[in-house]
Formats: C-alpha cells, sequence, structure tokens
C-alpha cells in the first residue's frame, strides 16, 4: 500500500519529526498530488502542520490559469493551507542571461525556502519518485557524468524531503486511481523535443522492451552501491578544503591556491564541485566541463573568468575567490533604535537613539562600533552597498578620498569590497562600515547629542577579517 510505503520511507530516514510543518510543491500533477493527498492522511498520526506553494511561471498562461485553480480547490478540500506565486521566468532568463529551465528550477525552489522562512515550515516536501531517480542517472550518464553524478536524486537535501522516493510511477497512478483523485496534464510532457522528454517517452522504453527489462532496477542499484564508497571520498574532500579553503559569511569561497594545485586531479575536482555546488541557490552540481574549466584557470595564472550560472572566479594575491556575481544593490532605511540586517552579507548594523553626551569616549577597536554628532547629521540615514563614485573625509583628513582608494590603502582586495555596507545620510557617507566615519560626523567637547551605531558580524565576515 501507497500510504505504507510512505509511512516507512518517512521513519526510517528520519524525513519529517512529530509535530513537523510541512510545506508542500504543489504542481498539480500526479506525482505532487499524490504527495499531498497522502501527507494530508498520515497529518493526524504525525502531528503535522502541512501547506502547499503553486509557482506560476508564466509559461502556459492558459494551462497555469486552470493548474492555479485546482490546486487551490484541492488545498481547500484537503484543509491545507495554500501559498500562490507567480513570476515572469522568461523576463527573469533573460535579465540573468540563463536558459528558462533553470531559471524556473532556481527560483522554484529559492520561492520554497523563501516562503518556508517566513511561515515556520521546517521541511520542503517535492514529488520525485523512483522513476525521476532512474532518469536523472541514465541522463547524467549519458552526459558524460561522474561518480557523485551517478548517485541521481537525493532522499533529502537540507529541507528538501522526498517522501515518493521508493515508489514508481505505475504505484503512484494505481493510487489516484484508487482515491478517485483528480490531476493535471502538462501536455508538453508528452512531446519529445526536450532531451528529458525524450529519454522518459522514447529511449528508456525502448531499452525495457529491447535491452533490458529490468533496467530501472539495475540503474538503482549502481547509484545505491555507491552511496558508502562517496560517503568516504566526500568526507576526504571536506577534511582537505578546511585546511585551504575559507568560506565567508557573504557566501564567498577563498581557497588557497598554491596549496590547492598540489592535489592529484581527482580530489582538485572534488573540491571544486564542491564549492560550485555550495554556490548554488538549489545546491545544483555543476558540469565536469565547468569543473575541469576552473581547475585550468586555477593552474594557468589568470586574473578572473566568468562561469555559468553567474559564478566568477577572480585571483586575489595568494587565492582564488570563487562567487555568484549577481547581486542586486540595496538601500534600507536607517531608523534610530532599530537594527538592519543584511543577510546576504552576514552582517547586521544597529542603530541606537539619540542621546546626551556625557563627554567621555572610549577608543574603540577596528571601528565596529562608532559614535557621531547626531547634529551634524542630515537624517534620514540610510544603510546601503558602495557605489561608484562614493567619496568622503576619512576621520583625521582634510580633503575627499575615494572610497575605493581608501579601501587599496587598507589593502582590501576589489572582490571584496562589494561585501562593504556604507551609512549614508542626505550629505553622503558618514560611515564606511567596519573601518572609517566621516571626518564631519565625529565628536568633539561641543557635542551634545550622539548616536551610537555598531556592526554586528558572523565569523568569517568579508573584508572585516583582513
Amino acid at each position: 500500500m501507497l500510504q505504507e510505503k510512505v509511512r516507512n520511507t518517512i521513519r526510517e530516514h528520519g524525513l519529517l519529526g512529530t509535530g513537523d510543518s510541512v510545506l508542500v510543491g504543489l504542481s498539480g500533477g500526479p506525482d505532487s498530488v499524490a504527495l499531498l493527498h497522502v501527507l494530508a492522511r498520515l497529518k493526524k498520526e504525525l502531528h503535522l502542520r502541512l501547506g502547499a506553494v503553486y509557482v506560476n511561471h508564466r509559461l502556459r498562461p492558459r494551462a497555469a490559469a486552470r493548474e492555479e485553480k485546482f490546486c487551490a480547490g484541492l488545498c481547500l478540500k484537503l484543509r491545507v493551507g495554500f501559498h500562490l506565486v507567480r513570476e515572469d521566468i522568461p523576463a527573469r532568463a533573460r535579465r540573468m542571461r540563463k536558459g528558462v529551465e533553470e531559471t524556473a528550477r532556481e527560483f522554484r525552489y529559492a520561492t520554497f525556502g523563501s516562503l518556508a522562512a517566513e511561515h515556520g515550515y521546517e521541511k520542503i516536501a517535492v514529488g520525485h519518485h523512483a522513476d525521476d531517480r532512474v532518469e536523472t542517472i541514465l541522463f547524467r550518464i549519458l552526459r558524460g557524468t561522474g561518480r557523485t553524478g551517478l548517485l541521481g536524486i537525493p532522499l533529502k537535501r537540507g529541507r528538501i524531503v522526498r517522501p515518493l522516493y521508493h515508489l514508481n510511477k505505475n504505484e503512484i497512478l494505481a493510487y489516484l486511481k484508487r482515491h478517485r483523485l483528480e490531476f493535471c496534464v502538462d501536455r508538453s510532457n508528452a512531446r519529445s523535443d526536450y532531451a528529458r522528454n525524450y529519454l522518459r517517452n522514447q529511449l528508456l522504453p525502448n531499452i525495457r522492451r529491447r535491452v533490458a527489462l529490468r533496467v530501472d532496477e539495475a540503474l538503482l542499484r549502481l547509484s545505491e552501491s555507491l552511496n558508502d564508497e562517496e560517503a568516504y571520498l566526500q568526507s576526504v574532500t571536506e577534511r582537505t578544503m578546511k585546511r585551504i579553503t575559507r568560506v565567508r559569511a557573504s557566501g564567498k569561497i577563498e581557497l588557497a591556491v598554491g596549496e590547492f594545485v598540489k592535489y592529484d586531479s581527482w580530489l582538485r575536482y572534488r573540491m571544486l564541485r564542491q564549492c560550485l555546488t555550495m554556490l548554488s541557490p538549489v545546491r545544483q552540481p555543476p558540469d565536469r566541463a565547468v569543473v575541469m574549466r576552473l581547475d585550468a584557470f586555477s593552474r594557468s595564472g589568470g586574473t578572473a573568468m566568468s562561469l555559468p550560472g553567474g559564478v566568477e572566479a577572480r585571483r586575489s594575491g595568494s587565492s582564488i575567490v570563487v562567487s555568484r556575481g549577481y547581486r542586486d544593490s540595496y538601500c534600507q532605511e536607517f531608523v534610530p533604535g532599530k537594527t538592519c540586517r543584511l543577510p546576504e552579507l552576514g552582517v547586521s548594523v544597529r542603530c541606537g537613539k539619540p542621546a546626551a553626551f556625557d563627554g567621555s569616549l572610549k577608543k574603540l577597536p577596528r571601528s565596529r562600533k562608532v559614535v557621531l554628532d547626531w547634529e551634524k547629521l542630515t537624517p534620514p540615514l540610510t544603510l546601503r552597498n558602495i557605489r561608484k563614485g562614493d567619496r568622503f573625509i576619512p576621520l583625521g583628513m582634510d580633503g575627499f578620498k575615494k572610497v575605493g582608494d581608501y579601501l587599496t590603502d587598507k589593502k582590501v582586495a576589489r572582490v571584496f569590497r562589494s561585501d562593504i555596507p556604507v551609512v549614508s545620510d542626505g550629505r553622503g557617507i558618514v560611515w564606511l562600515v567596519g573601518f572609517e566615519i566621516a571626518e564631519r560626523a565625529k565628536v568633539n567637547p561641543n557635542t551634545s547629542t550622539v548616536v551610537r551605531l555598531e556592526l554586528t558580524a558572523r565569523r568569517n565576515s568579508p573584508a572585516y577579517t583582513v
């Protein structure tokens, strides 16, 4: 029985805990409908709080409108909270210079993560099953995958869990029929002009019929047999990476290239694959060709290179820094008594309330805490990123200095400068956060009112550890 199999998979692998809040990725197709229905049936037993999300990619307007209505109705019937997200994926793909399918997948999983964080879902359940695993393994073999590619789709990764992992498509369809559950059919899946559809609709059926009837079992057995070996090799990779890499709070990965190039190619490739996977919004491993390009760059002496997915590699002194180059600008109003958080940089900056100055001022280490003359400022204050042409008069100086020149003097590599925020008022920069205040905002014996600003940075936050 499908429900019993799902219950066993959840228990044996610890996919869900008693009392968990679970967000289900709901497309309206047979797999996600079966997943949501069986979890709804297990809700009371496992004390689950369920929610579901439908993401409209604006790729099939008429079909998507029907799917939206269907998914909302199903959730209402099952008494499950429903979230609807719409995004113009074609426009987003053009803006980010990526393929539509890649963009849709990244946005979908990013949406799952943001909704989970916003609404307190501990787990995100998606409907991948055994047939999906078989297709993925065969697809990667045909494209020349390495060992990690043969592992296929993981049972769980972070918050993502796959309760239908051990079920095949026929079992899912039989479950839907038994419970008289309707579902939506994406007619584009029947077309074989996409590589994945061709593999599913024609290649695999022909292999089962003419070459190996039990090809699905063979591929899954191959994948599962590599798990233990892969776990060992991964432990070697992670131990080595701890010695020669540093992951900044902003997500940038600093690689000691002098040590890196001494290792055998198989270990270098694994470390680079790990770095690129960490930078992927959906933890997607890169193609082998991309890994080899980055490895060649690390040994070539080149200064910079671009990689798929908006990833950049730049040489900085004795290191190579790998990061996602695409980042939106930000500008937050800085309200006295409140804290501005920049999670993408791993920092927070608190602005205290204006207070009377008592005449004493202790030396503050490394400018993580600063005190400004409130009456010399022109509110509102804002916390923003460094912009081209920014300049200020640093404390103790007479004339303006470009922020870029100031950071050069402080030996801050260019690759880390995008990780440094500034506090500005109506007249310009008053604090280059973590470094220096503006001369015009300094406290003196005539100061009557001050405001205190404080930087809080996670360990290895960018720029502040140089």
